[in-house]
C-alpha cells in the first residue's frame, strides 16, 4: 500500500506537539520519510498518525498499578508476558527519545561553543580597534604634530644657514686680516 505524502511540516508539528524544527530533524534522521512537492515538503499521513499515537501512549496520564512483591511478580509476569513486552517497548522509546534529545542538546552545545568562540574572536578585534572619533582626533593631533616638528625643521635650517654666512664671512675677515697683516710685516 502507497503511502499519502499529504501532511505539511506545520501540520506535523501541530499533530505532534513538537516544533517544526524537530521534524526536520526526523526527516533528516529517517524516522520520517517525505516527498518534495513544488519546493514544499509532505510527509506520510500514516507515519504522522504512527507517531501521533506514539507520542500519544507516552503522554498518557499514569494509572494506578499494583506493585506486587518479587516473587509473586515472575509469576504474574510468567503468566501474562505481553504486558512485559509492552513495558520493554515503552522504555525503549522512552530511550530512543532520551537519546534523540540528549544528540539535539550536544547539537546545541557545539552551536553555542562555536558561537562564543566567534565572540571572543570579535571582542579581540574589537579591543584592537580604535574608535573613528578617537581616529580621527588622533589623526588631527598627528597632523598638527607634523606641522609643528616641518616648522621646527625650517627654523633650524635657517639658522644653520646663518650660522654658515657668520662662519664664512668671519672666515673671510680673517684672511683678509691675515693677508693684510702679512702685507704690513713684509713691507716693515
Amino acid at each position: 500500500m502507497g503511502k499519502n505524502y499529504s501532511v505539511t511540516r506545520e501540520n506535523a508539528a501541530k499533530a505532534l506537539w513538537i516544533s517544526t524544527r524537530t521534524v526536520d530533524r526526523y526527516v533528516k534522521s529517517g524516522k520520517l520519510s517525505y516527498k518534495k512537492v513544488a519546493n514544499k515538503v509532505l510527509l506520510s499521513k500514516e507515519e504522522i498518525a504512527e507517531l501521533q499515537k506514539d507520542f500519544g501512549s507516552l503522554r498518557q496520564e499514569t494509572s494506578s498499578e499494583v506493585v506486587w512483591p518479587m516473587s509473586t511478580a515472575k509469576s504474574v509476569t510468567a503468566v501474562n508476558p505481553s504486558i512485559e513486552q509492552a513495558i520493554d517497548a515503552k522504555i525503549e522509546k522512552f530511550f530512543l527519545i532520551f537519546n534523540e534529545k540528549d544528540k539535539i542538546l550536544e547539537e546545541k552545545n557545539k552551536v553555542i561553543f562555536m558561537l562564543q568562540q566567534r565572540i571572543w574572536e570579535l571582542e579581540t578585534k574589537i579591543k584592537t580597534m580604535v574608535a573613528l572619533p578617537d581616529y580621527s582626533r588622533e589623526k588631527q593631533e598627528a597632523i598638527i604634530e607634523k606641522q609643528k616638528l616641518e616648522e621646527r625643521i625650517n627654523v633650524l635650517k635657517s639658522k644653520i644657514r646663518s650660522e654658515k654666512t657668520k662662519n664664512l664671512v668671519f672666515i673671510w675677515a680673517s684672511l683678509i686680516l691675515i693677508v693684510v697683516a702679512i702685507f704690513f710685516f713684509m713691507q716693515n
